[in-house]
């Protein structure tokens, strides 16, 4: 279920809101006949591998992304088995390095679309979570039949100007 609410405009992360960050490139060493190469690998990690959200405050019935949650998983790299060169790891956490600075839940700030993740236990460039926005239409007034109109139709002869 995407997500249903905004925060600043965003809409809010959580275990089913779809969010997804895709790094490039996260350098991982990859076996080879003549000894590990670092060679560039894409980056995935989704929001369904939500860890470490908000204890009782819910959002669409899910914990919310705060201040310190994680995306537990990543996936990509997999040939590079020998570990990302910074990281050393594969496989590793996504987290955020930006999230609301006025909204908070728990004392944590939030998460939310397009705020920015690190990927692969910080072996990735920042790259932002991408997920679907909310929109809303906002209702049509109704007309209000006391209004008069204030155009007025002039019938014109024909050859007139």
């Amino acid at each position: 279920m995407p997500a249903t609410i905004n925060v600043n405009m965003l809409t809010v992360v959580h275990k089913t809101s779809n969010g997804t960050t895709i790094c490039f490139p996260d350098v991982c060493k990859t076996p080879s006949p003549g000894g590990p190469i670092p060679i560039p690998y894409p980056n995935i990690s989704m929001s369904t591998n939500t860890s470490n959200g908000s204890k009782k405050v819910k959002m669409d019935k899910q914990s919310i992304m705060v201040k310190g949650s994680k995306f537990q998983m990543s996936s990509g790299d997999e040939p590079g088995s020998a570990g990302g060169v910074v990281s050393g790891v594969i496989k590793n956490y996504a987290e955020f390095v930006m999230y609301s600075f006025d909204v908070k839940v728990e004392g944590k700030n939030v998460c939310r679309l397009l705020d920015i993740m690190i990927s692969n236990k910080k072996n990735t460039p920042p790259f932002p979570c991408l997920q679907p926005p909310l929109i809303t239409i906002p209702p049509i007034p109704e007309p209000n039949p006391t209004e008069e109109s204030q155009w007025s139709v002039t019938k014109m002869k024909k050859g007139s100007e």
